[in-house]
């Protein structure tokens, strides 16, 4: 079930608001409707992650009632270790048998189902389990509100990834505002015609345009790359607006996971801004514990290096993934050598530039479905052998066009930015007393049009694919 559906929008959101209102023990229902949504999903495979909560629970317990440095060290590697080794083994079986033993995987491997959201629940767990052995919260004693954590279906599938620490305290209380209530309101609309109206536009050029064996023209390349790299901005923050909006109706306060990234001036602030809650959750649970930049120029590029190469490896078992974690990783390590600071005698212009064009092919690389393609788009785009086709004219159609319109206008920086301040103000209260009225009720009409548009295209059978259901 996606967010994106009519099942979603007409009869399990509403329902699930419905029991959440009227009834008690919030966190009770709050979990059934969540292991609801994922077993319509996954059937049988939502039990792996009911194990995965037992097992995390029992872990945390153990970490937490330990006394000696070592018994917390063994309970803390134990429940580690079974959450990496669920990952390995759904994520990447099929991977590492093909290149560690050199022939294809087995039947028995060949079948074997990536669960939903399965690397966003792992680093919940193992989040949960560092942050009791850091000190930085405790460990949980009500299996319920640990299972909400876990669970919890507006980030189950796409996050923002959660760290325990951040929502503790929210999970033992919190109270739903009429302003919370609005705003979230507000964010699941803007979300909803981001990814319907904007990302399902994009993505069938984009399928096209990828599909094997492809020969594209200069222009087919280019603008089939540039639809990619709205799809996944769309795509992708749509349903993290999405979720955080949903969260903002049922009193959770979620982290923000993007911030303008296509008005970078540099790949270091590209990734301050995309997908942030990932980029923290790195930072915080293996940069930093690797030495970070604590130990030499030396040590940093190497830990940065290894990093975005796990990075790549997370988001999915491919060396297109791998290319992509090193393309971004070595990017990172040339700023910091000193091209930075050319960046900084640069117009701000010719930065944006830059940063886009970086960003652009390390999109490319991304979305290719091995390697070899990934070259023959890179070759059409920079080498090409012929500039247009006659077959180009089926690029774009009028509703690809306007979607790609209005994709542009909202990632020019000021614009964007004036958009997130208006949010912002709403959701702070930081208005005038005889303003908000007014701004209530356009933002209703503007939010309830957009969700009209967007379901009246969801129920027409638009594209309701999710670029992130494959990580």
């Amino acid at each position: 079930m996606v967010f994106s559906s009519s099942e979603f929008l007409f009869v399990f959101l509403p329902l699930f608001l419905l029991v959440y209102a009227l009834l008690p023990f919030k966190n009770v229902s709050y979990s059934l409707f969540s292991l609801f949504f994922y077993f319509v999903g996954e059937g049988y495979y939502a039990l792996i992650i009911v194990g995965s909560v037992i097992v995390n629970y029992l872990a945390g317990l153990s970490i937490g009632t330990a006394r000696a440095t070592g018994q917390r060290k063994l309970a803390l590697g134990i429940g580690v270790v079974f959450n990496l080794s669920l990952l390995l083994f759904f994520k990447y079986a099929s991977f590492l048998w093909t290149n560690v033993l050199g022939n294809p995987p087995n039947a028995y491997f060949q079948s074997v189902h990536l669960p939903l959201g399965i690397s966003f629940f792992t680093f919940h767990a193992v989040s949960y389990l560092l942050d009791i052995y850091r000190g930085d919260a405790r460990a949980e004693r009500s299996f319920v509100d640990l299972t909400l954590y876990m669970f919890m279906f507006p980030q189950l599938i796409a996050g923002p990834i959660l760290r325990f620490h951040t929502v503790a305290d929210q999970l033992k209380a919190r109270s739903v505002s009429g302003r919370n209530v609005f705003f979230g309101w507000l964010l699941f609309c803007t979300g909803l015609g981001q990814k319907v109206l904007i990302a399902d536009s994009l993505a069938k050029l984009v399928d096209r345009s990828f599909l094997p064996n492809q020969d594209l023209s200069c222009a087919a390349a280019w603008v089939s790359a540039l639809a990619y790299t709205f799809q996944i901005l769309f795509d992708f923050g749509g349903y993290s607006n999405m979720a955080v909006g949903l969260g903002y109706i049922t009193g959770f306060s979620l982290p923000k996971n993007f911030e303008e990234p296509y008005s970078s001036q540099s790949i270091t602030e590209f990734w301050r801004r995309w997908h942030i809650s990932l980029s923290r959750w790195f930072r915080d649970y293996l940069y930093i514990p690797l030495g970070g930049n604590r130990h030499g120029a030396l040590r940093t590029y190497i830990n940065l290096a290894a990093i975005f190469l796990i990075c790549g490896l997370w988001h999915g078992a491919a060396w297109t993934f791998v290319l992509w974690g090193a393309y971004h990783g070595a990017w990172l390590v040339i700023e910091r050598l000193g091209w930075s600071r050319v960046l900084e005698a640069m117009p701000r212009s010719l930065r944006h530039v830059y940063a886009m064009l970086v960003v652009i092919i390390g999109w490319v690389l991304f979305r290719a479905n091995d390697i070899d393609q990934a070259q023959r788009f890179l070759t059409s785009m920079f080498a090409p052998a012929r500039l247009f086709d006659a077959s180009d004219a089926w690029l774009l159609t009028r509703a690809q066009a306007l979607a790609f319109a209005t994709a542009t206008l909202l990632c020019i920086p000021t614009l964007a930015g004036r958009l997130r301040h208006s949010l912002w103000l709403v959701r702070s209260g930081a208005l005038p007393a005889y303003v908000p009225s007014a701004i209530y009720f356009r933002g209703t009409l503007a939010a309830l049009i957009v969700f009209v548009v967007a379901t009246v295209n969801i129920v027409a059978g638009s594209y309701s694919s999710f670029i992130y259901f494959r990580f």
